[in-house]
């Protein structure tokens, strides 16, 4: 499933898997903190109470019912649940973002609760150098190996991904777990049609967009119609128990209404085709289709087809500085078409730059720096394309973009503020296409609302459905 699982090497005489459970336990505890380091507990004590009722009702059937299991909702847009030894079980915030019923997450919980009852990280000994159980959860839940390299946690310990064998054990016993708790093994079908869902919407994005997709691992371990998988899964049907006294419908996305929604740390808000930056007071618009992205330093807006970037960085200003003199001096412009104007009443030097640093290397670039002189701020603004070596093929694109910078009104801060997920019951004439019309969100608003709402490809809301919007 798309989901990480960690495994380790203990170097022992005895096998891996024969560790006590007080072993485990204390692994588990060691590398918990550091995940709650990097991540951080995502705060809604309503939501992480229910997550740890449904995951305690299944561990209840489990084979290994006398370990303490902790369930912990990590603050994580990415789409993610892993488990460590000794029972301490992770599920993002993204991950619940796109299930939609309780079953489904007893699917995910349950399939995790079996990595565990069945020691698989104990037993999945590895060769080769240690990778720390940060990055990998990082490298693998987002396809780019090496995100971030944070040390090796175990101090020698080799991790890896699941092999199939293993994979499909915890899918089977979890859905044994499942069933026996009240819930329908067939969420966990419904859960990896999800994950394939976001798959292929990823890789058809990325076919746009001219770049490698970035999905996961673990769902290959899944392939379409895999007939064994889906015997597994079945045969545990035979196990259900009556839930229909516990399980209410519509609880499961209730709970999920006001989830936040996008990366832990954003950087402003994004609303259709304009930027706010509500600490800076500041927003600029881009143009339509194009897709926003978060640099270390900055943000920058990208063509569909990434041949064409605009970005906007910050930089501290010194005393008696000048936009001109700050262009040539302290950002080693080397200028021609310059000139000095203001820009919403702040002073600014707008021109281009030839064979200055930009996403594709050197380059000429349409840039502007605006000065804010009571916040000590210079706002550096740059366009490039990817191919533009003797001129600005986008310079139009850029050139509005610069002229929009403008700052924040009462009524943008208001607007501005961090989006949330909101569920709303659909009326008869509702339509996907008209949620993502009025959507928020900023890159392929329609697939992304009908994948979270297991709508995709062309499904559209029944009358009275509960349906998950961006608000």
């Amino acid at each position: 499933m798309k989901y990480i699982f960690l495994s380790l090497f203990l170097a022992s005489c005895a096998p891996a898997w024969g560790v006590s459970l007080e072993e485990e336990v204390k692994l588990g505890q060691a590398e918990h903190q550091k995940i709650i380091s990097k991540f951080g507990i995502y705060r809604d004590q309503e939501l992480q109470s229910y997550i740890n009722k449904v995951g305690q009702r299944v561990a209840a059937e489990s084979s290994r019912p006398e370990i303490e299991y902790r369930f912990t909702i990590l603050n994580d847009d990415l789409i993610n649940a892993f488990a460590l030894p000794g029972g301490f079980i992770y599920v993002t915030r993204g991950m619940l973002l796109h299930m939609n019923s309780e079953s489904e997450l007893a699917a995910v919980l349950g399939h995790e609760i079996a990595h565990v009852t069945e020691k698989h990280a104990l037993r999945r000994q590895t060769r080769g150098k240690g990778i720390s159980v940060l990055n990998t959860v990082l490298a693998v839940g987002t396809g780019q190996p090496g995100l971030y390299e944070l040390g090796n946690v175990f101090g020698g310990a080799y991790l890896l991904g699941y092999s199939r064998e293993f994979e499909l054990d915890a899918d089977e016993v979890g859905a044994q777990y499942m069933a026996k708790a009240g819930y329908s093994p067939s969420a966990m079908l419904n859960t990896i049609e999800i994950l394939k869902a976001k798959d292929r919407i990823e890789i058809s994005q990325a076919r746009k967009e001219k770049r490698e997709p970035r999905v996961s691992h673990g769902t290959s371990s899944h392939p379409d119609n895999d007939t064994r998988y889906k015997n597994a899964i079945s045969a545990s049907e035979k196990l259900l128990r009556d839930y229909d006294e516990f399980i209410k419908a519509d609880e499961f996305l209730e709970k999920l209404n006001g989830l936040a929604y996008g990366k832990s740390r954003q950087v402003g808000v994004v609303r259709k085709n304009t930027f706010y930056h509500p600490k800076l007071g500041i927003k600029f618009n881009f143009p339509e289709s194009w897709r926003f992205e978060t640099l270390r330093q900055g943000v920058m807006v990208v063509n569909q087809v990434g041949e064409s970037s605009f970005t906007i960085t910050t930089a501290r200003l010194a005393r008696g500085a000048t936009p001109a003199g700050f262009a040539k001096e302290q950002l080693g412009l080397n200028v021609r078409e310059g000139r000095e104007i203001t820009i919403d009443g702040m002073p600014a030097y707008l021109g281009i730059a030839d064979k200055a640093d930009s996403a594709y290397g050197p380059r000429p670039v349409r840039f502007a720096v605006i000065f804010d002189e009571r916040k000590r701020l210079a706002y550096i603004l740059r366009g490039a394309g990817k191919y533009d070596l003797r001129k600005i093929a986008d310079d139009r694109n850029y050139i509005a973009s610069i002229f929009s910078f403008d700052r924040m009104s009462r009524e943008d801060f208001q607007g501005a503020k961090t989006p949330t997920v909101q569920v709303v019951r659909a009326e008869e004439d509702t339509t996907m296409e008209q949620l993502a019309e009025e959507s928020p969100i900023t890159n392929y608003a329609l697939d992304t609302l009908r994948v979270m709402n297991g709508l995709y490809p062309n499904g559209q809301p029944e009358n009275g459905q509960l349906i998950k919007i961006v608000n």
